[in-house]
């Protein structure tokens, strides 16, 4: 009864104001979780307030790769591509309306506003990694720190990926992980150097580089065995080179979350204009999970 009330209530206010003026209103939409659904490159954000009814939805096109890096992109509404929607319903729904292949029929739209003129600034934070056991550490400053036997933002084999998501940091072809050894506080050390074979070129000291002691040039030493029983770069009696100048398919995982804000929105229905200045629509945790293959240039 409470919510046929406040629809009705709606209905008379919004068909007095339906004179074409611009009218500046505010949306109770600030407790409510931010939600997102996608189809291949459309993502909609939107949230949903049953008690009164409404809803507001963004839709952006947007690229697979802007979720795998940190920044912000504004897009301005087309009306088409990337709008925004404000709508008043005859009954409650769920996140299902916004997520069905087949847009749903009920509850019917009572009100419907097109934003077809606005921005919307999307900030992404990346989480990058390598799953290689090897704890990344951020310093009191909120910065990746730099110490050994933690990663951070050097990148050792200099290969265009930073250590705490590349996962073969000294770039010669045998994954960090399988370099560690079982103590990732106690990194493995074949040749006793004091540089832990994860960071050594050369894990056995004899020489000729992990990276070339690859005898079928496969770009994976671990399967090279001479004498049948030790990985020739691990072993300091076999000195045996074939050059491979050439790195391996990497594989990191990532974990995005969004934050959205609209700016200059206008929404337009019924000869009649809602404008609102700035909508910070908040956070959606984990918008974007998966996992990136590439091979770095030698």
């Amino acid at each position: 009864m409470k919510k046929l009330l406040w629809l009705l209530c709606a209905l008379i206010a919004f068909s007095a104001c339906d004179d074409g003026d611009i009218i500046v209103t505010s949306f109770n939409f600030d407790d409510i979780n931010l939600e997102v659904c996608n189809t291949e490159d459309t993502y909609v954000f939107f949230k949903i307030n049953n008690d009164a009814l409404e809803s507001l939805s963004v839709q952006l096109n947007l690229p697979q790769t802007i979720f795998y890096e940190n920044g912000t992109t504004e897009y301005n509404f087309d009306g088409t591509t990337n709008f925004a929607n404000y709508r008043i319903y005859t009954a409650s729904l769920t996140s299902s309306y916004f997520c069905s292949s087949v847009p749903p029929t009920d509850p019917e739209i009572v009100i419907n506003y097109l934003g077809n003129s606005g921005t919307a600034s999307l900030t992404i934070e990346a989480t990058l990694s390598d799953s290689d056991n090897l704890p990344t550490i951020f310093d009191s400053n909120g910065n990746i720190s730099d110490e050994i036997n933690v990663e951070g933002t050097a990148d050792n084999d200099e290969d265009g990926i930073p250590n705490y998501y590349d996962f073969d940091d000294d770039g010669d072809n045998v994954l960090t992980s399988a370099e560690l050894g079982l103590d990732p506080t106690n990194p493995q050390d074949t040749d006793g150097d004091g540089i832990p074979d994860y960071l050594d070129p050369d894990d056995d000291g004899d020489g000729v580089l992990t990276r070339n002691e690859d005898l079928n040039g496969d770009r994976n030493p671990t399967n090279d065995k001479t004498d049948g029983l030790t990985a020739n770069y691990l072993n300091g009696d076999v000195a045996i080179t074939n050059v491979v100048d050439a790195y391996r398919e990497h594989t990191y995982s990532y974990t995005s979350n969004a934050n959205l804000i609209i700016t200059n929105l206008v929404l337009t229905g019924s000869n009649e204009q809602i404008t609102q200045q700035s909508i910070n629509l908040g956070e959606k945790t984990s918008v974007s999970t998966g996992t990136i293959n590439v091979t770095p240039q030698f």
